[in-house]
């Protein structure tokens, strides 16, 4: 049996005939590879062993090798993600750094968008950390590596796809300290044949974490993951959008990003209280109330945002005035009146108050 070290967890395979062993183990070089013996029986079945101890185990199965291969990587992958959940970020995001200063990039997108595109170009000039799952301590910033290999599509362009070790590909090294300097989202320019000038460009704050929400893994299970989040794209000078159309064209951008670090910005936003992501007691008959979020923050231009699960929602304008008022359960003409203190509200105000919370509930934010 082969253990191999994934972010802060192990993944054991069993199984493997000798020619795949080698195999694992030149293309997984850098996630520590060595030999496991599997405990007794009697160890498996110790009811005292805490569940969170037990260590994933891949047994080999009759599929194809490269099939087979590929899932060992998926699940690599998952027991990473797990390894780090609710005690770290975990960014869907590949991570280059500078082997000499040790600062460290994020580069987050969609699957299938470029991500393993640009980690094979860049990788070459920089320090390889990972090209999948980005493991940041919130307090140090500091990334634990998982340097899988990277999977590729073959000559077929079909899955299963195949594994190629970081040191087949002559990417740069894997650092065990590097840190978290700046996040950037990848937004390849793919339609049309015009140049396109290599660059990175500000996101607002709203702007990056509606974006990087959705690559982040088990935001909603770390504490006040979505304050944590702010707070780290703040303490950057914010995350950017790298702009460009052949990854190649990047080096001079992420270079420039890295050697010059951008001074922290103070917060737009203020974080949501304890109370305020608290569900709402019941009230009247025809009350709303809200529903328990993880986190939430409000924006200095109003906007609200709301971490229910894995789901972040942006409230503006009436939405978000709605939920802030829903400290309690209150009615449709109850909100009207209090929308009234604070400004000037049209006939059929109570009529689109109801849309509104109709909007919220279907939402999951409220309840009847």
């Amino acid at each position: 049996m082969l253990r191999l070290h994934v972010g802060l967890g192990h993944i054991d395979v069993d199984g493997l005939a000798p020619q795949e062993e080698t195999e694992i183990r030149r293309h997984w070089s850098r996630c520590d590879v060595r030999d496991h013996e599997p405990p007794a029986a009697a160890d498996e079945d110790d009811e005292h062993r805490c569940a969170a101890d037990q260590v994933p185990r891949l047994t080999r199965t009759s599929a194809d090798w490269t099939a087979f291969h590929e899932q060992i990587v998926y699940d690599a992958t998952k027991a990473a993600i797990a390894s780090g959940r609710g005690t770290h970020i975990m960014l869907h995001a590949a991570a280059l750094a500078l082997p000499r200063t040790k600062q460290a990039l994020a580069l987050t997108a969609a699957s299938g968008t470029g991500k393993s595109t640009a980690t094979r170009r860049l990788g070459r000039h920089l320090a390889y950390l990972t090209d999948e799952t980005t493991i940041v301590d919130p307090q140090t910033r500091r990334i634990t590596p998982y340097a899988k290999p990277l999977s590729l599509y073959g000559s077929s362009g079909v899955r299963p796809k195949h594994q190629h070790g970081p040191d087949e590909l002559g990417l740069g090294p894997t650092l065990e300290d590097a840190e978290l300097a700046r996040i950037a989202v990848l937004d390849r320019v793919r339609e049309g044949d015009e140049e396109v000038l290599a660059r990175a460009e500000p996101m607002d704050i709203v702007t990056a974490v509606t974006e990087l929400t959705p690559q982040s893994s088990s935001l909603g299970r770390l504490p006040r993951g979505l304050v944590t989040l702010c707070t780290l794209l703040d303490s950057q000078g914010g995350a950017v959008r790298l702009v460009y159309r052949e990854a190649e064209d990047l080096l001079p951008v992420v270079q420039d990003l890295l050697s010059s670090p951008a001074a922290p910005i103070d917060p737009a936003w203020d974080a949501l209280t304890e109370e305020e992501l608290t569900a709402s007691l019941p009230g009247a008959v025809g009350a709303r109330a809200r529903t328990e979020v993880d986190d939430g923050v409000l924006t200095d231009d109003g906007r609200l945002l709301l971490l229910h699960g894995t789901e972040l929602t942006v409230l503006s304008g009436l939405g978000a005035a709605l939920w802030l008022h829903l400290d309690v359960a209150r009615t449709p003409a109850e909100l009207v009146e209090r929308l009234a203190e604070e400004t000037d509200v049209p006939d059929d105000a109570e009529q689109i108050v109801v849309q509104g919370l109709d909007d919220l509930t279907e939402r999951g934010l409220l309840r009847r």
